[in-house]
């Protein structure tokens, strides 16, 4: 590992620190030191990066509360390659429990993995896109009520990960949607849609997606959101 004048590095508790290990591992990560006494200790790294853990007693998965940020250059890949391991190692992609994946929509700026401990990390896609969102979702500026309502929502599902607080302000936002554009509407709508499949309301995300096709969009509008369309019909299929 090359010097540096300052690195900050985390250290997360584990309940067992081989299972947790074996996870980092299956998603690509290397083990680069280990040891078992005077108390238990493992260091999983990502190139000159790693992720510390410390086993240790009476810690509850379920309730961990530690975690930390990765910034990464490809956000979509890397949860692409980690789904993918994901499945190999468990025979399927994990969206609730333990250990688990937060699902990703284009576009999507950042995605959370808990592992089998309860740590979470948070992968950030470098640039400004996150940054922006961060920004729109406290400033409504020249924001539509509806637009800060989709980017407060966005926020608090991919930032705060409070699912159940997205959509309690996309709901209360589609009461009040009058004057918005069918095109806002529907991305208002989309966005609920899939929250409600994160919730595992399958009912409210086939209303909401059909209350979407309801909507007087013109060819224009249907094509700028064929792609989240067509994901979405795929997951509701």
């Amino acid at each position: 590992m090359n010097q540096k004048e300052w690195m900050t590095v985390p250290v997360l508790f584990c309940a067992s620190l081989d299972e947790t290990l074996d996870f980092w591992e299956a998603l690509g990560y290397k083990k680069t030191y280990y040891q078992k006494s005077p108390y238990g200790y493992g260091v999983m790294s990502r190139g000159e990066y790693g992720l510390h853990f410390v086993q240790q007693k009476g810690i509850k998965p379920e309730e961990n509360p530690i975690g930390c940020l990765v910034m990464i250059t490809d956000v979509e890949l890397v949860h692409r390659n980690f789904s993918k391991a994901l499945k190999g190692k468990l025979g399927r992609v994990p969206n609730k429990g333990l250990p688990r994946i937060t699902r990703i929509r284009p576009g999507q700026t950042r995605f959370t993995v808990t592992d089998p401990s309860g740590n979470w990390v948070t992968f950030i896609k470098f640039g400004e896109e996150d940054e922006e969102i961060v920004r729109d979702s406290e400033q409504k500026g020249e924001q539509t009520p509806l637009e800060f309502a989709i980017s407060r929502a966005v926020r608090f599902r991919e930032f705060k990960l409070d699912i159940a607080g997205a959509a309690k302000i996309l709901d209360v936002a589609l009461e009040r949607h009058g004057g918005e554009s069918p095109l806002l509407i529907a991305r208002a709508l989309l966005l609920r849609a899939d929250i409600a499949i994160d919730l595992e309301e399958t009912a409210s995300a086939r209303a909401n997606f059909e209350k979407m096709r309801e909507l007087s969009l013109s060819t224009q509008d249907r094509a700028s959101l064929s792609s989240e369309i067509e994901r979405l019909n795929e997951m509701l299929a």
